[in-house]
């Protein structure tokens, strides 16, 4: 397409706005299309000479966006894949603090913060709701083109970000590791030519606190280096009745800092190291969703008995198990890029990734030990990625390479149990211990080889064909230990437990060994009808490892599950209309996953005790349509929006309800609304000859969705609608910036993840979203 020659010539292209396309956004872009229409075509008396024709159109165009989801540098019109892309600039106004701030811009996807501050991720009904390292995810998130592995290392903060990339459906050639759903890149900025920098404090609801820092540019000759830094703090949005105090609050230091050295024109270095520091004084808690049977103090009375009833206040919450979630991440990556010649071009891309996360959580919602947990998790990995290229600028673009990733994990778990019960009676009563830690420790090695390449047949026509062998060992040991002492708590530790010191009574050890490995395909057609339109028709394969039940407490649970895979069928059309004031782009997807990797929690159906269930579903089959767009009638008025419609079911699966096998393939995929809905716009407005005021105006929709695989309509989401906006002034250069907005102005409550423990403890259990939250910012920029 046209924007793509731009690229080969070397003419200047710049980021400007994602293609969305929400259902006020159509509406708006059908009336105003064929105004933008016949004024491209039949320009009035005012406009009629070629100067004032193309300044015109230079004002209003929509800018081509730049993006790398096929490892190289492409517009988004010419890829012929699922992409939405967001420059610096539209995440500001979509006002994103982290990740999830852009999920509801980006059709079929669901990407929120889960109970264990892991990163919940679903792309076309695909992803992983589990927070443990057992389990890998199911859409893979890259900084800089470096697979993060640890879900609760995945909540990036966006600061210091050029770009952010959701490539939607299996990346299974070129990316590979986990993405059988899809891939979110965060890209960060490289420092420029001349000395920049941004400044940026902001207050708010909840005790608010944002500060941000990042200042690049020039040190010696070939040598270019940055440093930024990012604060957040608020309260938490909850109230613990049992406390006192507030739930779930946020204390977060995140900083990155960057060497960039050039010893030659064909020859470029780049030093990165990262980092994220969570200090919160509470860790999230839900609320009761139905009544809870707990006994207060067993071992003195165990005929006393305390009902619970549901929680009346969606956020007031009553946990006694609450008291840190604390994360600690460093990575550090080295890049290396030699442009051999003209057409070849080689890359190696080594990374290094350090996680500890420790965590207390109360799954019952109550006062009392039920079923309260704790978690030690401390994991370290190494990766490396040799990648050639082969482009001659007209017929050929040939992508290869070699990819390595070694990752080790230990985690250290447990839960209370003194206050449950079973049929009706305490634990202790039949005999089951009041405590339970285990340990599990796993080691990861996977291996890969991916060639990918396209070629022109015709000026229109493009074939595209790629292949990528993985082959992923896992290595796995478990071993637990049971404490019957009526006055041991684990949820009352702040470090690790006694762990095989002699005080409990442990369990056999349990080890694993297993190899997994698959091809994953993709082939794609492409043509151009014009320069402002391609259609394009794709298959390609998915894959994600199996590996060892992380949970599991005997050697028949220790089993190793399957892997999961999905076949995936996609066409769509992608196009720009009134001299590109309007991009439109359509997308139909179709596929058909088996074994698909679930979590559900039960009851024992011999002892009536707590038992996780890590199972493979049997097959599911999803099919939807994405439709975008963006559109800027004039030089002031921005539109955008998306709509996603999904169809998605389970053709076979059964687990556990009541301790009986049951089939629930009828039942909805967990965070797989049917419609999702986006739809904004911005306008800017000239104050005086120096100044100008920006609005901008978001509403977003969710269908109804299930937020657990038994699909309980006590834990499952009705369809609502969020309204986000905000009001700036600042100068015409952008340099200094006021602004005053907020998110879920209608403070709308929904839920955004469940545990069903209605078996075993008795009790179904809530996370809600963020209330509403307002804040004011300053920004300085050069």
């Amino acid at each position: 397409m046209a924007g793509q020659d731009k690229l080969r010539k070397g003419e200047g292209v710049r980021f400007q706005r994602p293609a969305l396309l929400g259902t006020t956004g159509l509406a708006m872009a059908l009336l105003i299309g064929p105004v933008m229409a016949r004024t491209g075509s039949q320009p009035t008396p005012q406009d009629a000479s070629p100067a004032r024709e193309e300044a015109s159109r230079t004002v209003t165009e929509i800018e081509e966006i730049v993006v790398t989801a096929r490892r190289r540098t492409e517009t988004l019109q010419s890829v012929p894949l699922s992409v939405s892309a967001f420059g610096d600039d539209e995440i500001a106004a979509l006002q994103a603090q982290d990740l999830s701030g852009i999920q509801y811009a980006v059709p079929n996807l669901y990407l929120d913060e889960g109970d264990a501050s892991n990163t919940v991720i679903f792309l076309r009904g695909i992803g992983q709701n589990d927070s443990l390292a057992f389990v890998d995810p199911g859409v893979s998130v890259y900084i800089d083109d470096v697979y993060i592995a640890r879900t609760q290392a995945a909540m990036l903060d966006l600061f210091d970000v050029a770009r952010i990339e959701v490539l939607r459906g299996p990346q299974g050639t070129l990316y590979g590791r986990n993405s059988p759903g899809g891939a979110v890149k965060v890209i960060t900025k490289a420092p420029g030519e001349e000395l920049d920098y941004h400044l940026e404090a902001g207050y708010g609801r909840f005790d608010s606190i944002t500060a941000r820092a990042r200042l690049s540019g020039p040190l010696t000759d070939g040598l270019k280096g940055k440093l930024a830094i990012a604060y957040r703090a608020r309260d938490g949005f909850n109230r613990n009745a049992f406390t006192g105090r507030r739930d779930g609050d946020l204390n977060r230091l995140s900083w990155r800092a960057g060497l960039y050295f050039e010893p030659q024109d064909d020859l470029r270095l780049t030093l990165t190291v990262d980092g994220r520091i969570d200090r919160p004084d509470t860790s999230r808690s839900p609320v009761r969703r139905t009544p809870l049977i707990a006994f207060p103090d067993p071992f003195v009375d165990p005929m006393d008995v305390a009902v619970f009833p549901p929680a009346t206040d969606n956020y007031v919450v009553e946990t006694n198990a609450n008291d840190f979630s604390d994360i600690t991440t460093v990575g550090v990556a080295l890049r290396t890029e030699w442009q051999i010649s003209a057409a070849w071009a080689l890359e190696a891309i080594s990374a290094w990734r350090t996680f500890d996360f420790d965590l207390e959580l109360d799954t019952d919602g109550s006062p009392l030990p039920v079923l309260d947990v704790v978690l030690f998790e401390d994991s370290h990995s190494f990766s490396q990625e040799l990648r050639v290229t082969y482009d001659d600028g007209a017929r050929w673009s040939v992508t290869g390479g070699l990819f390595f990733f070694h990752d080790i994990d230990h985690t250290l778990a447990g839960f209370d149990l003194k206050s449950a019960g079973v049929f009706g009676f305490p634990v202790i009563l039949f005999g089951f211990p009041v405590a339970q830690a285990g340990k599990t420790d796993q080691r990861t090695d996977s291996y890969a080889v991916y060639l990918d390449a396209t070629t022109r047949l015709t000026s229109r026509l493009s074939f595209e064909a790629g292949l990528r062998y993985t082959l992923d060992e896992k290595r796995a040991r478990r071993q637990l230990e049971n404490f019957f002492d009526p006055n041991f708590l684990l949820a009352e530790l702040d470090a690790p437990p006694p762990f095989l010191q002699g005080v409990g009574v442990p369990t056999p050890l349990l080890t694993g060994k297993k190899r997994f490995d698959a091809f994953t395909p993709r082939i794609a057609l492409s043509y151009e009808l014009d320069e402002d339109a391609m259609i394009y028709a794709s298959v390609s394969r998915g894959f994600k490892s199996g590996g060892f039940d992380g949970r599991a407490n005997s050697a028949f649970q220790f089993q190793p599950f399957r892997p999961e895979k999905v076949w995936a069928y996609e066409g769509g059309i992608k196009s720009e209309w009134a001299d590109r004031r309007v991009t439109a782009n359509l997308a139909y997807f179709y596929n058909r996953y088996r074994d698909l990797q679930v979590t559900s929690f039960g009851q024992d159906p011999d002892t009536g005790f707590f038992q996780s269930l890590f199972t493979n579903a049997a097959a599911a089959r999803i099919q939807g349509v994405e439709l975008e767009l963006v559109a800027r009638p004039t030089d002031r008025l921005t539109l955008e929006g998306s709509v996603g419609f999904m169809d998605a079911d389970y053709k076979r699966f059964a687990t556990l309800v009541g301790g009986v096998p049951t089939d629930v393939s009828n039942r909805r995929l967990v965070h797989t609304p049917r419609w999702t809905a986006h739809a904004g716009f911005s306008y800017e407005h000239p104050v005086g000859s120096r100044w100008k005021a920006t609005l901008h105006l978001d509403g977003n929709y969710r269908g109804r969705m299930a937020n657990e695989v038994t699909d309980s309509p006590n834990l499952a989401q009705g369809a609502y609608v969020l309204v986000n906006a905000f009001a700036a002034i600042g100068d015409r250069d952008g340099r200094y910036e006021l602004r005053v907005g907020g998110t879920n102005l209608s403070d709308r409550q929904y839920i955004t993840q469940g545990f069903n423990l209605a078996e075993f403890p008795g009790v179904e259990t809530a996370f809600f979203g963020a209330r509403r939250v307002w804040g004011v910012n300053v920004i300085l920029r050069r």
